[in-house]
């Protein structure tokens, strides 16, 4: 008899062994789960901090033009920006603006093509038809130097704004979703009829509802002798000079 109790009384206390250590596993268990979801969640606000604050620095821009980068940063397809005018393509503010987009948006976003119009006028554009290369292109974004210089003594202001009107009826018409940016050539010291032409492509730019890149804004005035050391003794732009472009573009682009 005395064997039987013992036999009971170990197994009953082999049973409250066993049922208490699973009572304690599942106790650890269930105050583990809810710290690793807290680690989780701080893992993904931590990734999320990662991301650059493009909503801040797109907020110069159009609406429309923010909704394309929203686009291409959600989708991974880069927009494609083409700049197209009479500036070269390497060694001047365009170096520096490829790089400050990327730093700011990350790789990825824009796809940039730049492509210059050389000593081109409008009338050589329109009439070699060269001007039409931006509708294979199929750009979302168009950055055009308009050749107001190249014009300037030469074509006249009337018929300059009358061949940027085809220019620009040919892209939107092959392109109706083209977000079309107008800027004008470099300022120089000192000119006479030169400003009074680019003001008219200011208004004309506004009145036919595009964005007009004002660059001038971020040089001296044109009567500021401080002109000429942005500028060659030949009048071009310098390193300076291409800087203060830059720059100008830079912060519209890229607000901080």
């Amino acid at each position: 008899m005395k064997k039987v109790l013992v036999l009971v009384t170990l197994i009953a206390c082999g049973a409250a062994i066993i049922f208490g250590n699973l009572h304690w596993n599942e106790k650890i268990t269930a105050q583990s789960e809810p710290a690793e979801r807290k680690s989780d969640r701080v893992e993904k606000v931590e990734e999320k901090q990662d991301i650059p604050d493009a909503e801040t620095y797109m907020s110069n821009l159009p609406e429309a033009v923010q909704a394309k980068i929203k686009t291409a940063i959600a989708s991974n397809e880069p927009l494609k920006l083409v700049i197209y005018g009479t500036t070269e393509v390497e060694g001047t503010w365009i170096d520096s603006f490829k790089q400050e987009l990327t730093t700011a948006y990350g790789e990825g976003v824009f796809d940039i093509t730049a492509i210059s119009t050389g000593t081109n006028t409008t009338r050589d554009l329109i009439n070699e038809n060269s001007y039409e290369e931006i509708n294979e292109l199929n750009p979302d974004i168009l950055l055009f130097e308009a050749p107001m210089l190249e014009d300037n003594g030469d074509v006249g202001i009337t018929n300059t704004l009358e061949n940027l009107e085809k220019m620009y009826e040919s892209w939107q018409g092959a392109n109706e979703n083209l977000a079309l940016m107008v800027q004008p050539s470099q300022p120089l010291f000192n000119a006479t009829y030169y400003p009074s032409e680019v003001k008219q492509l200011e208004t004309h730019t506004e009145k036919n509802k595009m964005t007009y890149l004002n660059h001038w804004e971020n040089w001296p005035k044109l009567d500021n002798p401080e002109m000429k050391n942005y500028l060659t003794k030949d009048n071009d732009v310098n390193e300076e000079g291409f800087a203060v472009w830059a720059e100008y573009l830079v912060e519209y682009f890229v607000a901080k």
